[in-house]
């Protein structure tokens, strides 16, 4: 071997380097630790402090938790260990070194949510919302009508909106079809006229969508700085607009994923007073008494009063007050009465919203739906006025004049014609907080620009006297009663907030203002608990795994096998070493990437010590013999490396999260599988043999295995194309008339892993029944799956219940939630332990990046085969065999879900693991075919029948060998790893023996029929 002191030094400097990497991982993991611990003990104190307030307390982050709610405890822990991981960001950590943990942490292995627990969101920006926010008047009938008809249409179908939205307008108004551009706010700088056509004017928008993640990711940064997450991952995805976050540790969803939602726009409006919307709620209380049908989409209009509002009435100079309560004829009293005449109680808005000072009322918390309800209602949104919206108060506020009953208050907002509030997030320089000197509250104190200033104090000199809300993402935080005109541009938002909440507000203001709502496309929650499972899962059949290989690599070939063992080590240092180097994260998939990389690593080892094998028992010396067993195998270990490498690429581009996390492990472990195999197995071995020591490469018992097969693989074909047209046949019968089991992933909806106290086996059904009185949608009952899952305590939950909506996850939640307390008699307590929810419309794009990234890879592969070997029948040979080989995956998965006792779902692990079969069936015949192209070249004597099945033969102790090995590597994951990836590890068994049957049995014979004879 040349230059073995530069390859010995690149060996030693890449352990040192990877050893120092994982260095900071283990002083991480210990610092996170100690936080476990800490934030262990903090909870149980704080739970005991918490029986004195009737179970709830406050979080370190300022959140309310309710400890009788089983997901608490876990949440209040998360927020601990996140608190003292924040606390400790800027102490030094790493002994000698003197890194903070911060730097370490930034520098350490990032572990996946499914092995630490944690919540991951898919973000993507409204576009519905962006188009609209160029509107001249949203609530103009021309620009309303077709904008919520194209809504309908972008959230049900998908599509491009701005296209939707301009043949939505021509057929809604035809007599302007022309004339899109006047339904928008249109300026000389935007490059629009009202000369400008409609093509002008799609630019226009499709310009601001292209740009509408510009400035959003670190917007994102900072509010997500705010949850004291240690290590946060955040990519984005400019083409679709998304955003894709990941926050280990974070157990609270709702507060969460609102803050990741919030447009955090503050807005200043004027407000309606009691006085001045007395017609409008009288008619909401009468109408709201009545029986509420749900009108047919055919029904266009709805015939009401003619409701006008109030605009001059002389208002009172106090701001809300009980005592200012009017007593005139149509007092707010008789509105809000609770009996209708004859006496009988009604469940009208009466019920519910009570009278307040000079808001519009307020509702207990428990009545706060309630009103929401009644408000969104199609008979009474055609009551309000255009120029009405209602908005509640952020917090609760004292609604009694001793201050002992609470509630929300429900403000009616002034909206302008426009649409627009006359001073916004724009007109903000700068938030922080502060205290009211007169009645010493926390405030948020805001700083305005120049043009904001001139603004407020026009805003505030028209309504002296009057009440002005301040408002953020329709939510009133401050309602303030306006004296006098303010000037200088300074304002307080007051409000019942406490320090972490006021940090919060002003956190959102400063981090800045989305350009349009963020909907969640999807989102994910690990418990941790089935993080910590998984992760000692996974290292369990990591272990284990290795173990295997080490022991048979040393049984199969003697002491040689102990050098590929010491190079498997150096492969999995310089794996992990490289995964902490670039930053990827590790997964649950990514370790069964990396334990399948052993069983592939192993590959190339067995391919050269075959041929050393070979060249001895041609009668070449051990130096000699291992030259040209190393050179001999280079060919084959290239190509077999290089296919599987397109197929991981394209896994790369095309899967997200998980999967991504597999390809990466993949492709390391690929190069660093290549480095250790034909550089330092060599140099150990060059090394031995030039000090004339003893290496063997074979035991007594495995020496001549496998050299006396002289199995007829191409005359037995016929009964080989039997075979495998019988199971396609039977996989082709079950996929029509059973079908696959599509997971949320590629069907939509959501997905919850609950834990029960008692066994669910047996009560599936009544499970099932129990979720359907409460997750009933249009009076239909929704879709509603229950399964058990790694055990009879835990059942995975999957439903299409508001399936459409993707702001609703926390209603959903709670809906579960209030089904599975209606199991405790049978099933006693339960926990939701991890969620999942896919939109309709990420779930269709999944089905075709899915198929089109399975598509590619077999069209790369046919190429990357037709170059190499420069024949077609090769390629078709191959192409022929993968498809054999995906077919037949895809049946076992129809034939046997429902059937065997795991997870069979088709996901993006699947797609995963039909991609990694493609990979290895192909890694497998490109072997052979690179044997039989040699035998050609040499000039092997016998008919082209001989020749093929003399190459079969020669490798077939390779074949089995690495397929042995792999497949028992997969197996030991399969027993071993974590119930959420055996689909995935089942396919991969599927694949690798249906792999190896049509490289031996499909597709070599196959270039028999294709043609007389091939020539090298």
């Amino acid at each position: 071997m040349r230059n073995k002191g530069f390859f010995w030094f690149l060996t030693i400097l890449l352990t040192a380097v990877c050893l120092y990497q994982l260095s900071f991982t283990w002083v991480a993991t210990s610092v996170e630790e100690k936080a476990s611990k800490d934030a262990d003990r903090a909870v149980e104190e704080l739970m005991e402090e918490a029986k004195a307030n009737g179970n709830v307390a406050t979080l370190p982050n300022g959140t309310e938790v309710d400890f009788s709610k089983p997901e608490s405890k876990e949440i209040a822990k998360a927020a601990f260990v996140n608190a003292n991981l924040k606390d400790k960001a800027t102490t030094k950590v790493y002994p000698g070194i003197g890194y903070n943990f911060t730097e370490v942490k930034n520098r350490s292995l990032a572990f996946g949510l499914d092995l630490v627990g944690g919540m991951s969101v898919t973000l993507e920006i409204s576009i519905p919302d962006l188009v609209k926010n160029y509107a001249r008047n949203p609530n103009d009938l021309t620009f309303k009508k077709p904008f919520e008809k194209a809504s309908k249409e972008y959230h049900s179908k998908g599509g491009d909106f701005v296209d939707l939205f301009e043949k939505a307008h021509q057929e809604l108004n035809p007599g302007m079809k022309d004339e899109l551009v006047r339904l928008f706010s249109i300026s000389e700088v935007d490059g629009l006229d009202r000369n400008s056509s409609n093509a002008d004017v799609k630019d226009f928008l499709n310009d601001k969508v292209a740009n509408s993640m510009d400035g959003v990711e670190e917007i994102m940064n900072r509010r997500i700085n705010q949850f004291g997450v240690a290590q946060p991952n955040i990519q984005k995805d400019p083409s679709n607009n998304r955003l894709y976050i990941e926050l280990p540790g974070v157990q609270d969803e709702a507060t969460v994923s609102a803050k990741l939602q919030s447009t955090a726009n503050l807005q200043f409006f004027e407000t309606f007073e009691d006085k001045d919307i007395q017609p409008v709620l009288m008619q909401i209380a009468n109408v709201s008494q009545q029986p509420y049908m749900e009108e047919s989409e055919e029904t266009d209009e709805v015939e009401v009063e003619d409701t006008t509002l109030v605009e001059d009435t002389t208002l009172v100079e106090d701001s809300l007050n009980l005592a200012d309560q009017d007593t005139s004829e149509n007092s707010m009293e008789d509105i809000f009465s609770n009996t209708d005449k004859e006496g009988n109680e009604v469940k009208g808005l009466q019920s519910y919203l009570k009278p307040f000072g000079r808001a519009a009322g307020y509702a207990s918390p428990q009545d706060r739906g309630k009103v929401d309800q009644i408000l969104k209602r199609k008979d009474v949104q055609a009551i309000l006025p255009p120029n009405l919206a209602f908005m509640w108060s952020a917090n609760l506020e004292k609604v009694s004049q001793d201050g002992k009953e609470r509630g929300y208050i429900l403000y009616a907002i002034r909206v302008p014609d426009n649409g627009k509030a006359r001073v916004g997030g724009k007109d903000v320089q700068n938030a922080t907080t502060g205290f009211d000197q007169q009645d010493g509250q926390i405030t948020v104190d805001i700083e305005m620009t120049t043009e904001g200033s001139e603004k407020w104090a026009q805003m505030t000199a028209d309504n002296v006297g009057k009440i002005v809300a301040i408002t953020m993402d329709s939510v009133v935080y401050s309602a303030p009663n306006v004296i006098t005109a303010i000037t200088g541009g300074r304002t307080q938002i007051s409000g019942s907030f406490d320090i972490e909440s006021a940090k919060d507000l002003a956190g959102l203001l400063n981090g800045g203002a989305l350009p349009a709502p963020c909907v969640i496309k999807e989102q994910t929650r690990v418990g941790p608990t089935i993080g910590s499972e998984n992760s000692r899962a996974g290292l369990i059949s990591f272990g284990v795994a290795l173990l295997v290989v080490f022991i048979y690599m040393g049984f199969y070939y003697g002491k040689a096998g102990l050098v590929a063992d010491i190079a498997l080590i150096a492969n999995i240092l310089f794996i992990f070493g490289s995964l902490a180097s670039f930053g990827a994260v590790l997964t649950l998939a990514g370790i069964a990437g990396i334990v399948l990389t052993i069983g592939m690593a192993v590959d190339a080892n067995v391919l050269i010590y075959e041929r050393i094998r070979e060249e001895q028992a041609a009668g070449r010396d051990i130096k000699t013999a291992v030259q040209e067993g190393f050179s001999k195998a280079l060919s084959s270990i290239i190509d077999a490396n290089v296919t599987t490498l397109l197929t991981a690429i394209v896994l790369k581009i095309f899967g997200s999260g998980p999967i991504e996390s597999f390809a990466t492990t993949l492709i390391i472990g690929i190069f660093t599988s290549l480095f250790a195999a034909l550089v330092v197995t060599r140099l150990i071995i060059t090394g031995i043999v030039s000090k004339n020591k003893e290496l063997t490469f074979g035991t007594s018992v495995t020496q001549n295995a496998f050299k006396n097969f002289r199995i007829d693989f191409v005359g037995k074909r016929r009964i080989f194309y039997f075979i495998s047209g019988a199971l396609i046949l039977a996989g082709a019968i079950s996929l029509f008339t059973r079908g696959l089991n599509l997971s949320v992933e590629f069907d939509g909806g959501r997905t919850y892993g609950v834990q029960f106290d008692k066994s669910a086996q047996g009560n599936i059904e009544y499970l099932k029944s129990k979720l359907g009185e409460v997750l009933v949608e249009d009076g239909k009952v929704a879709s509603i799956d229950a399964k058990t899952k790694s055990n009879s305590y835990y059942v995975e939950i999957t439903t299409n219940y508001m399936k459409t909506s993707d702001s609703s996850n926390n209603v959903v939640k709670e809906k579960i939630r209030e089904g599975l307390d209606l199991t405790k008699e049978r099933l006693g307590e339960s926990r939701i332990m991890e969620s999942r929810t896919v939109s309709a419309s990420v779930s269709q794009e999944l089905i075709t990046s899915s198929t089109i990234s399975i598509i590619l890879s077999l069209i790369i592969v046919f190429a990357y085969i037709f170059i190499r070997f420069g024949r077609w029948q090769y390629s078709v040979g191959a192409l022929l065999a993968m498809a054999h080989d995906v077919l037949l995956v895809l049946a076992a998965f129809s034939i046997f879900y429902g059937i065997l006792p795991f997870n069979m779902d088709v996901d993006q692990a699947f797609i995963a693991a039909i991609l990694t079969v493609i990979g290895y069936s192909i890694n497998d015949t490109v072997i052979v075919f690179d044997r039989i192209r040699e035998d050609f070249r040499l000039g092997k004597g016998g008919d082209h029948a001989s020749q093929i099945n003399g190459a079969l033969n020669s490798t077939l102790s390779r074949t089995i060998n690495t397929s042995m090995t792999t497949f028992v590597v997969l197996l030991t994951i399969f027993i071993f790893g974590g119930a959420s990836i055996k689909g995935f590890v089942f396919a991969l068994m599927v694949g690798v023996f249906v792999g190896t049957y049509s490289s031996l049995c499909i597709a070599t014979p196959l270039l028999i029929d294709f043609s007389k004879k091939i020539k090298a």
